[in-house]
């Protein structure tokens, strides 16, 4: 008889006490469902501007007191509170093995993923400091997700700016290209006839005639190209500076101090290139001074 008698062991007592805690947590949370649900009843039957008066005087709690008591209600209710209608079992839940403490914190959670949370967290076990970091982890995880995502959006939408811009450089250098073609085209033809015109052996004025000619075309190819070597240029500083303007822009959200520190750099270059292009190319200075009187 005595070898069935458990011995009494410090272990023992803690999971006497803590099943005697979890069974009180969880009378309690019937308890404040009741409540809840009682408190809505009233608070649709007394007239607008009575309920904060009837809560201080009838039952002496607070409006967030009343309000967090009615939640619970309507978001374990339907789980746990058996209607003389039904069969005696409640919908059958993980909710239904939560204590007061445990279904306050899980408020946090969406209806929909609640019973999912408890399994995968095993709350049950945990205790409210523990359970109270793995909600708080989960919404973190929510939103550095959601961050995550809002970054790979904008990186996709830099990505296709980017490929449109790139597109339209090539076109553009594609149609200086062919207008340098078109003008080499030209030159070579002042060429030769001005070599066809030295076999003939022309006259002199036609020969200049055929030499200004020639220069004429080579002089506008010149500036052909020149014109379309300053519009590329021209079109990547300018994007170059909206990017560094759109970088900064988003430093300033996330980091000040770099975004400050960049921005100095980026104004005294700008400066520098600046100055420099006041006058360019820069006059050519010497030291040397010359004696112009006869030795």
């Amino acid at each position: 008889m005595k070898d069935l008698i458990t011995e009494r062991t410090p272990l023992v007592i803690a999971a006497e006490i803590n099943t005697i805690r979890h069974q009180t947590g969880k009378i309690l949370l019937a308890g404040a469902i009741e409540i809840g649900r009682r408190l809505k009843e009233v608070k649709d039957l007394l007239p607008h501007g009575e309920w904060g008066k009837w809560l201080k005087e009838s039952v002496s709690y607070s409006q967030r007191t009343a309000d967090r008591l009615m939640q619970l209600c309507e978001e374990y209710g339907p789980k746990l509170l058996v209607s003389p209608e039904s069969d005696g079992n409640p919908n059958s839940s993980l909710v239904t093995n939560l204590t007061y403490t445990q279904a306050l914190i899980l408020l946090g959670i969406p209806e929909e993923e609640r019973d999912e949370f408890i399994a995968e967290q095993d709350v049950e076990s945990m205790t409210k400091l523990e359970l109270q970091q793995a909600v708080k982890d989960r919404e973190q995880a929510i939103q550095e997700k959601k961050d995550l995502q809002k970054d790979l959006n904008l990186k996709s939408s830099e990505i296709a700016q980017l490929t449109t811009q790139a597109k339209s450089l090539e076109k553009q250098v594609k149609d200086y290209k062919s207008k340098y073609s078109a003008e080499q085209e030209k030159v070579t033809i002042k060429q030769r006839e001005l070599e066809a015109a030295k076999e003939e052996i022309p006259s002199a004025s036609k020969i200049a005639e055929l030499e200004k000619k020639l220069k004429t075309a080579e002089t506008k190819s010149s500036l052909m190209t020149a014109d379309a070597q300053f519009t590329i240029h021209r079109d990547n500083m300018i994007k170059a500076y909206d990017e560094l303007l759109k970088m900064l822009t988003g430093l300033d959200r996330t980091d000040l101090e770099m975004k400050e520190k960049y921005r100095e750099t980026a104004s005294k270059i700008v400066e520098n290139m600046a100055k420099t292009l006041k006058v360019w190319p820069p006059v050519i200075k010497t030291n040397l001074s010359f004696n112009t009187t006869n030795s």
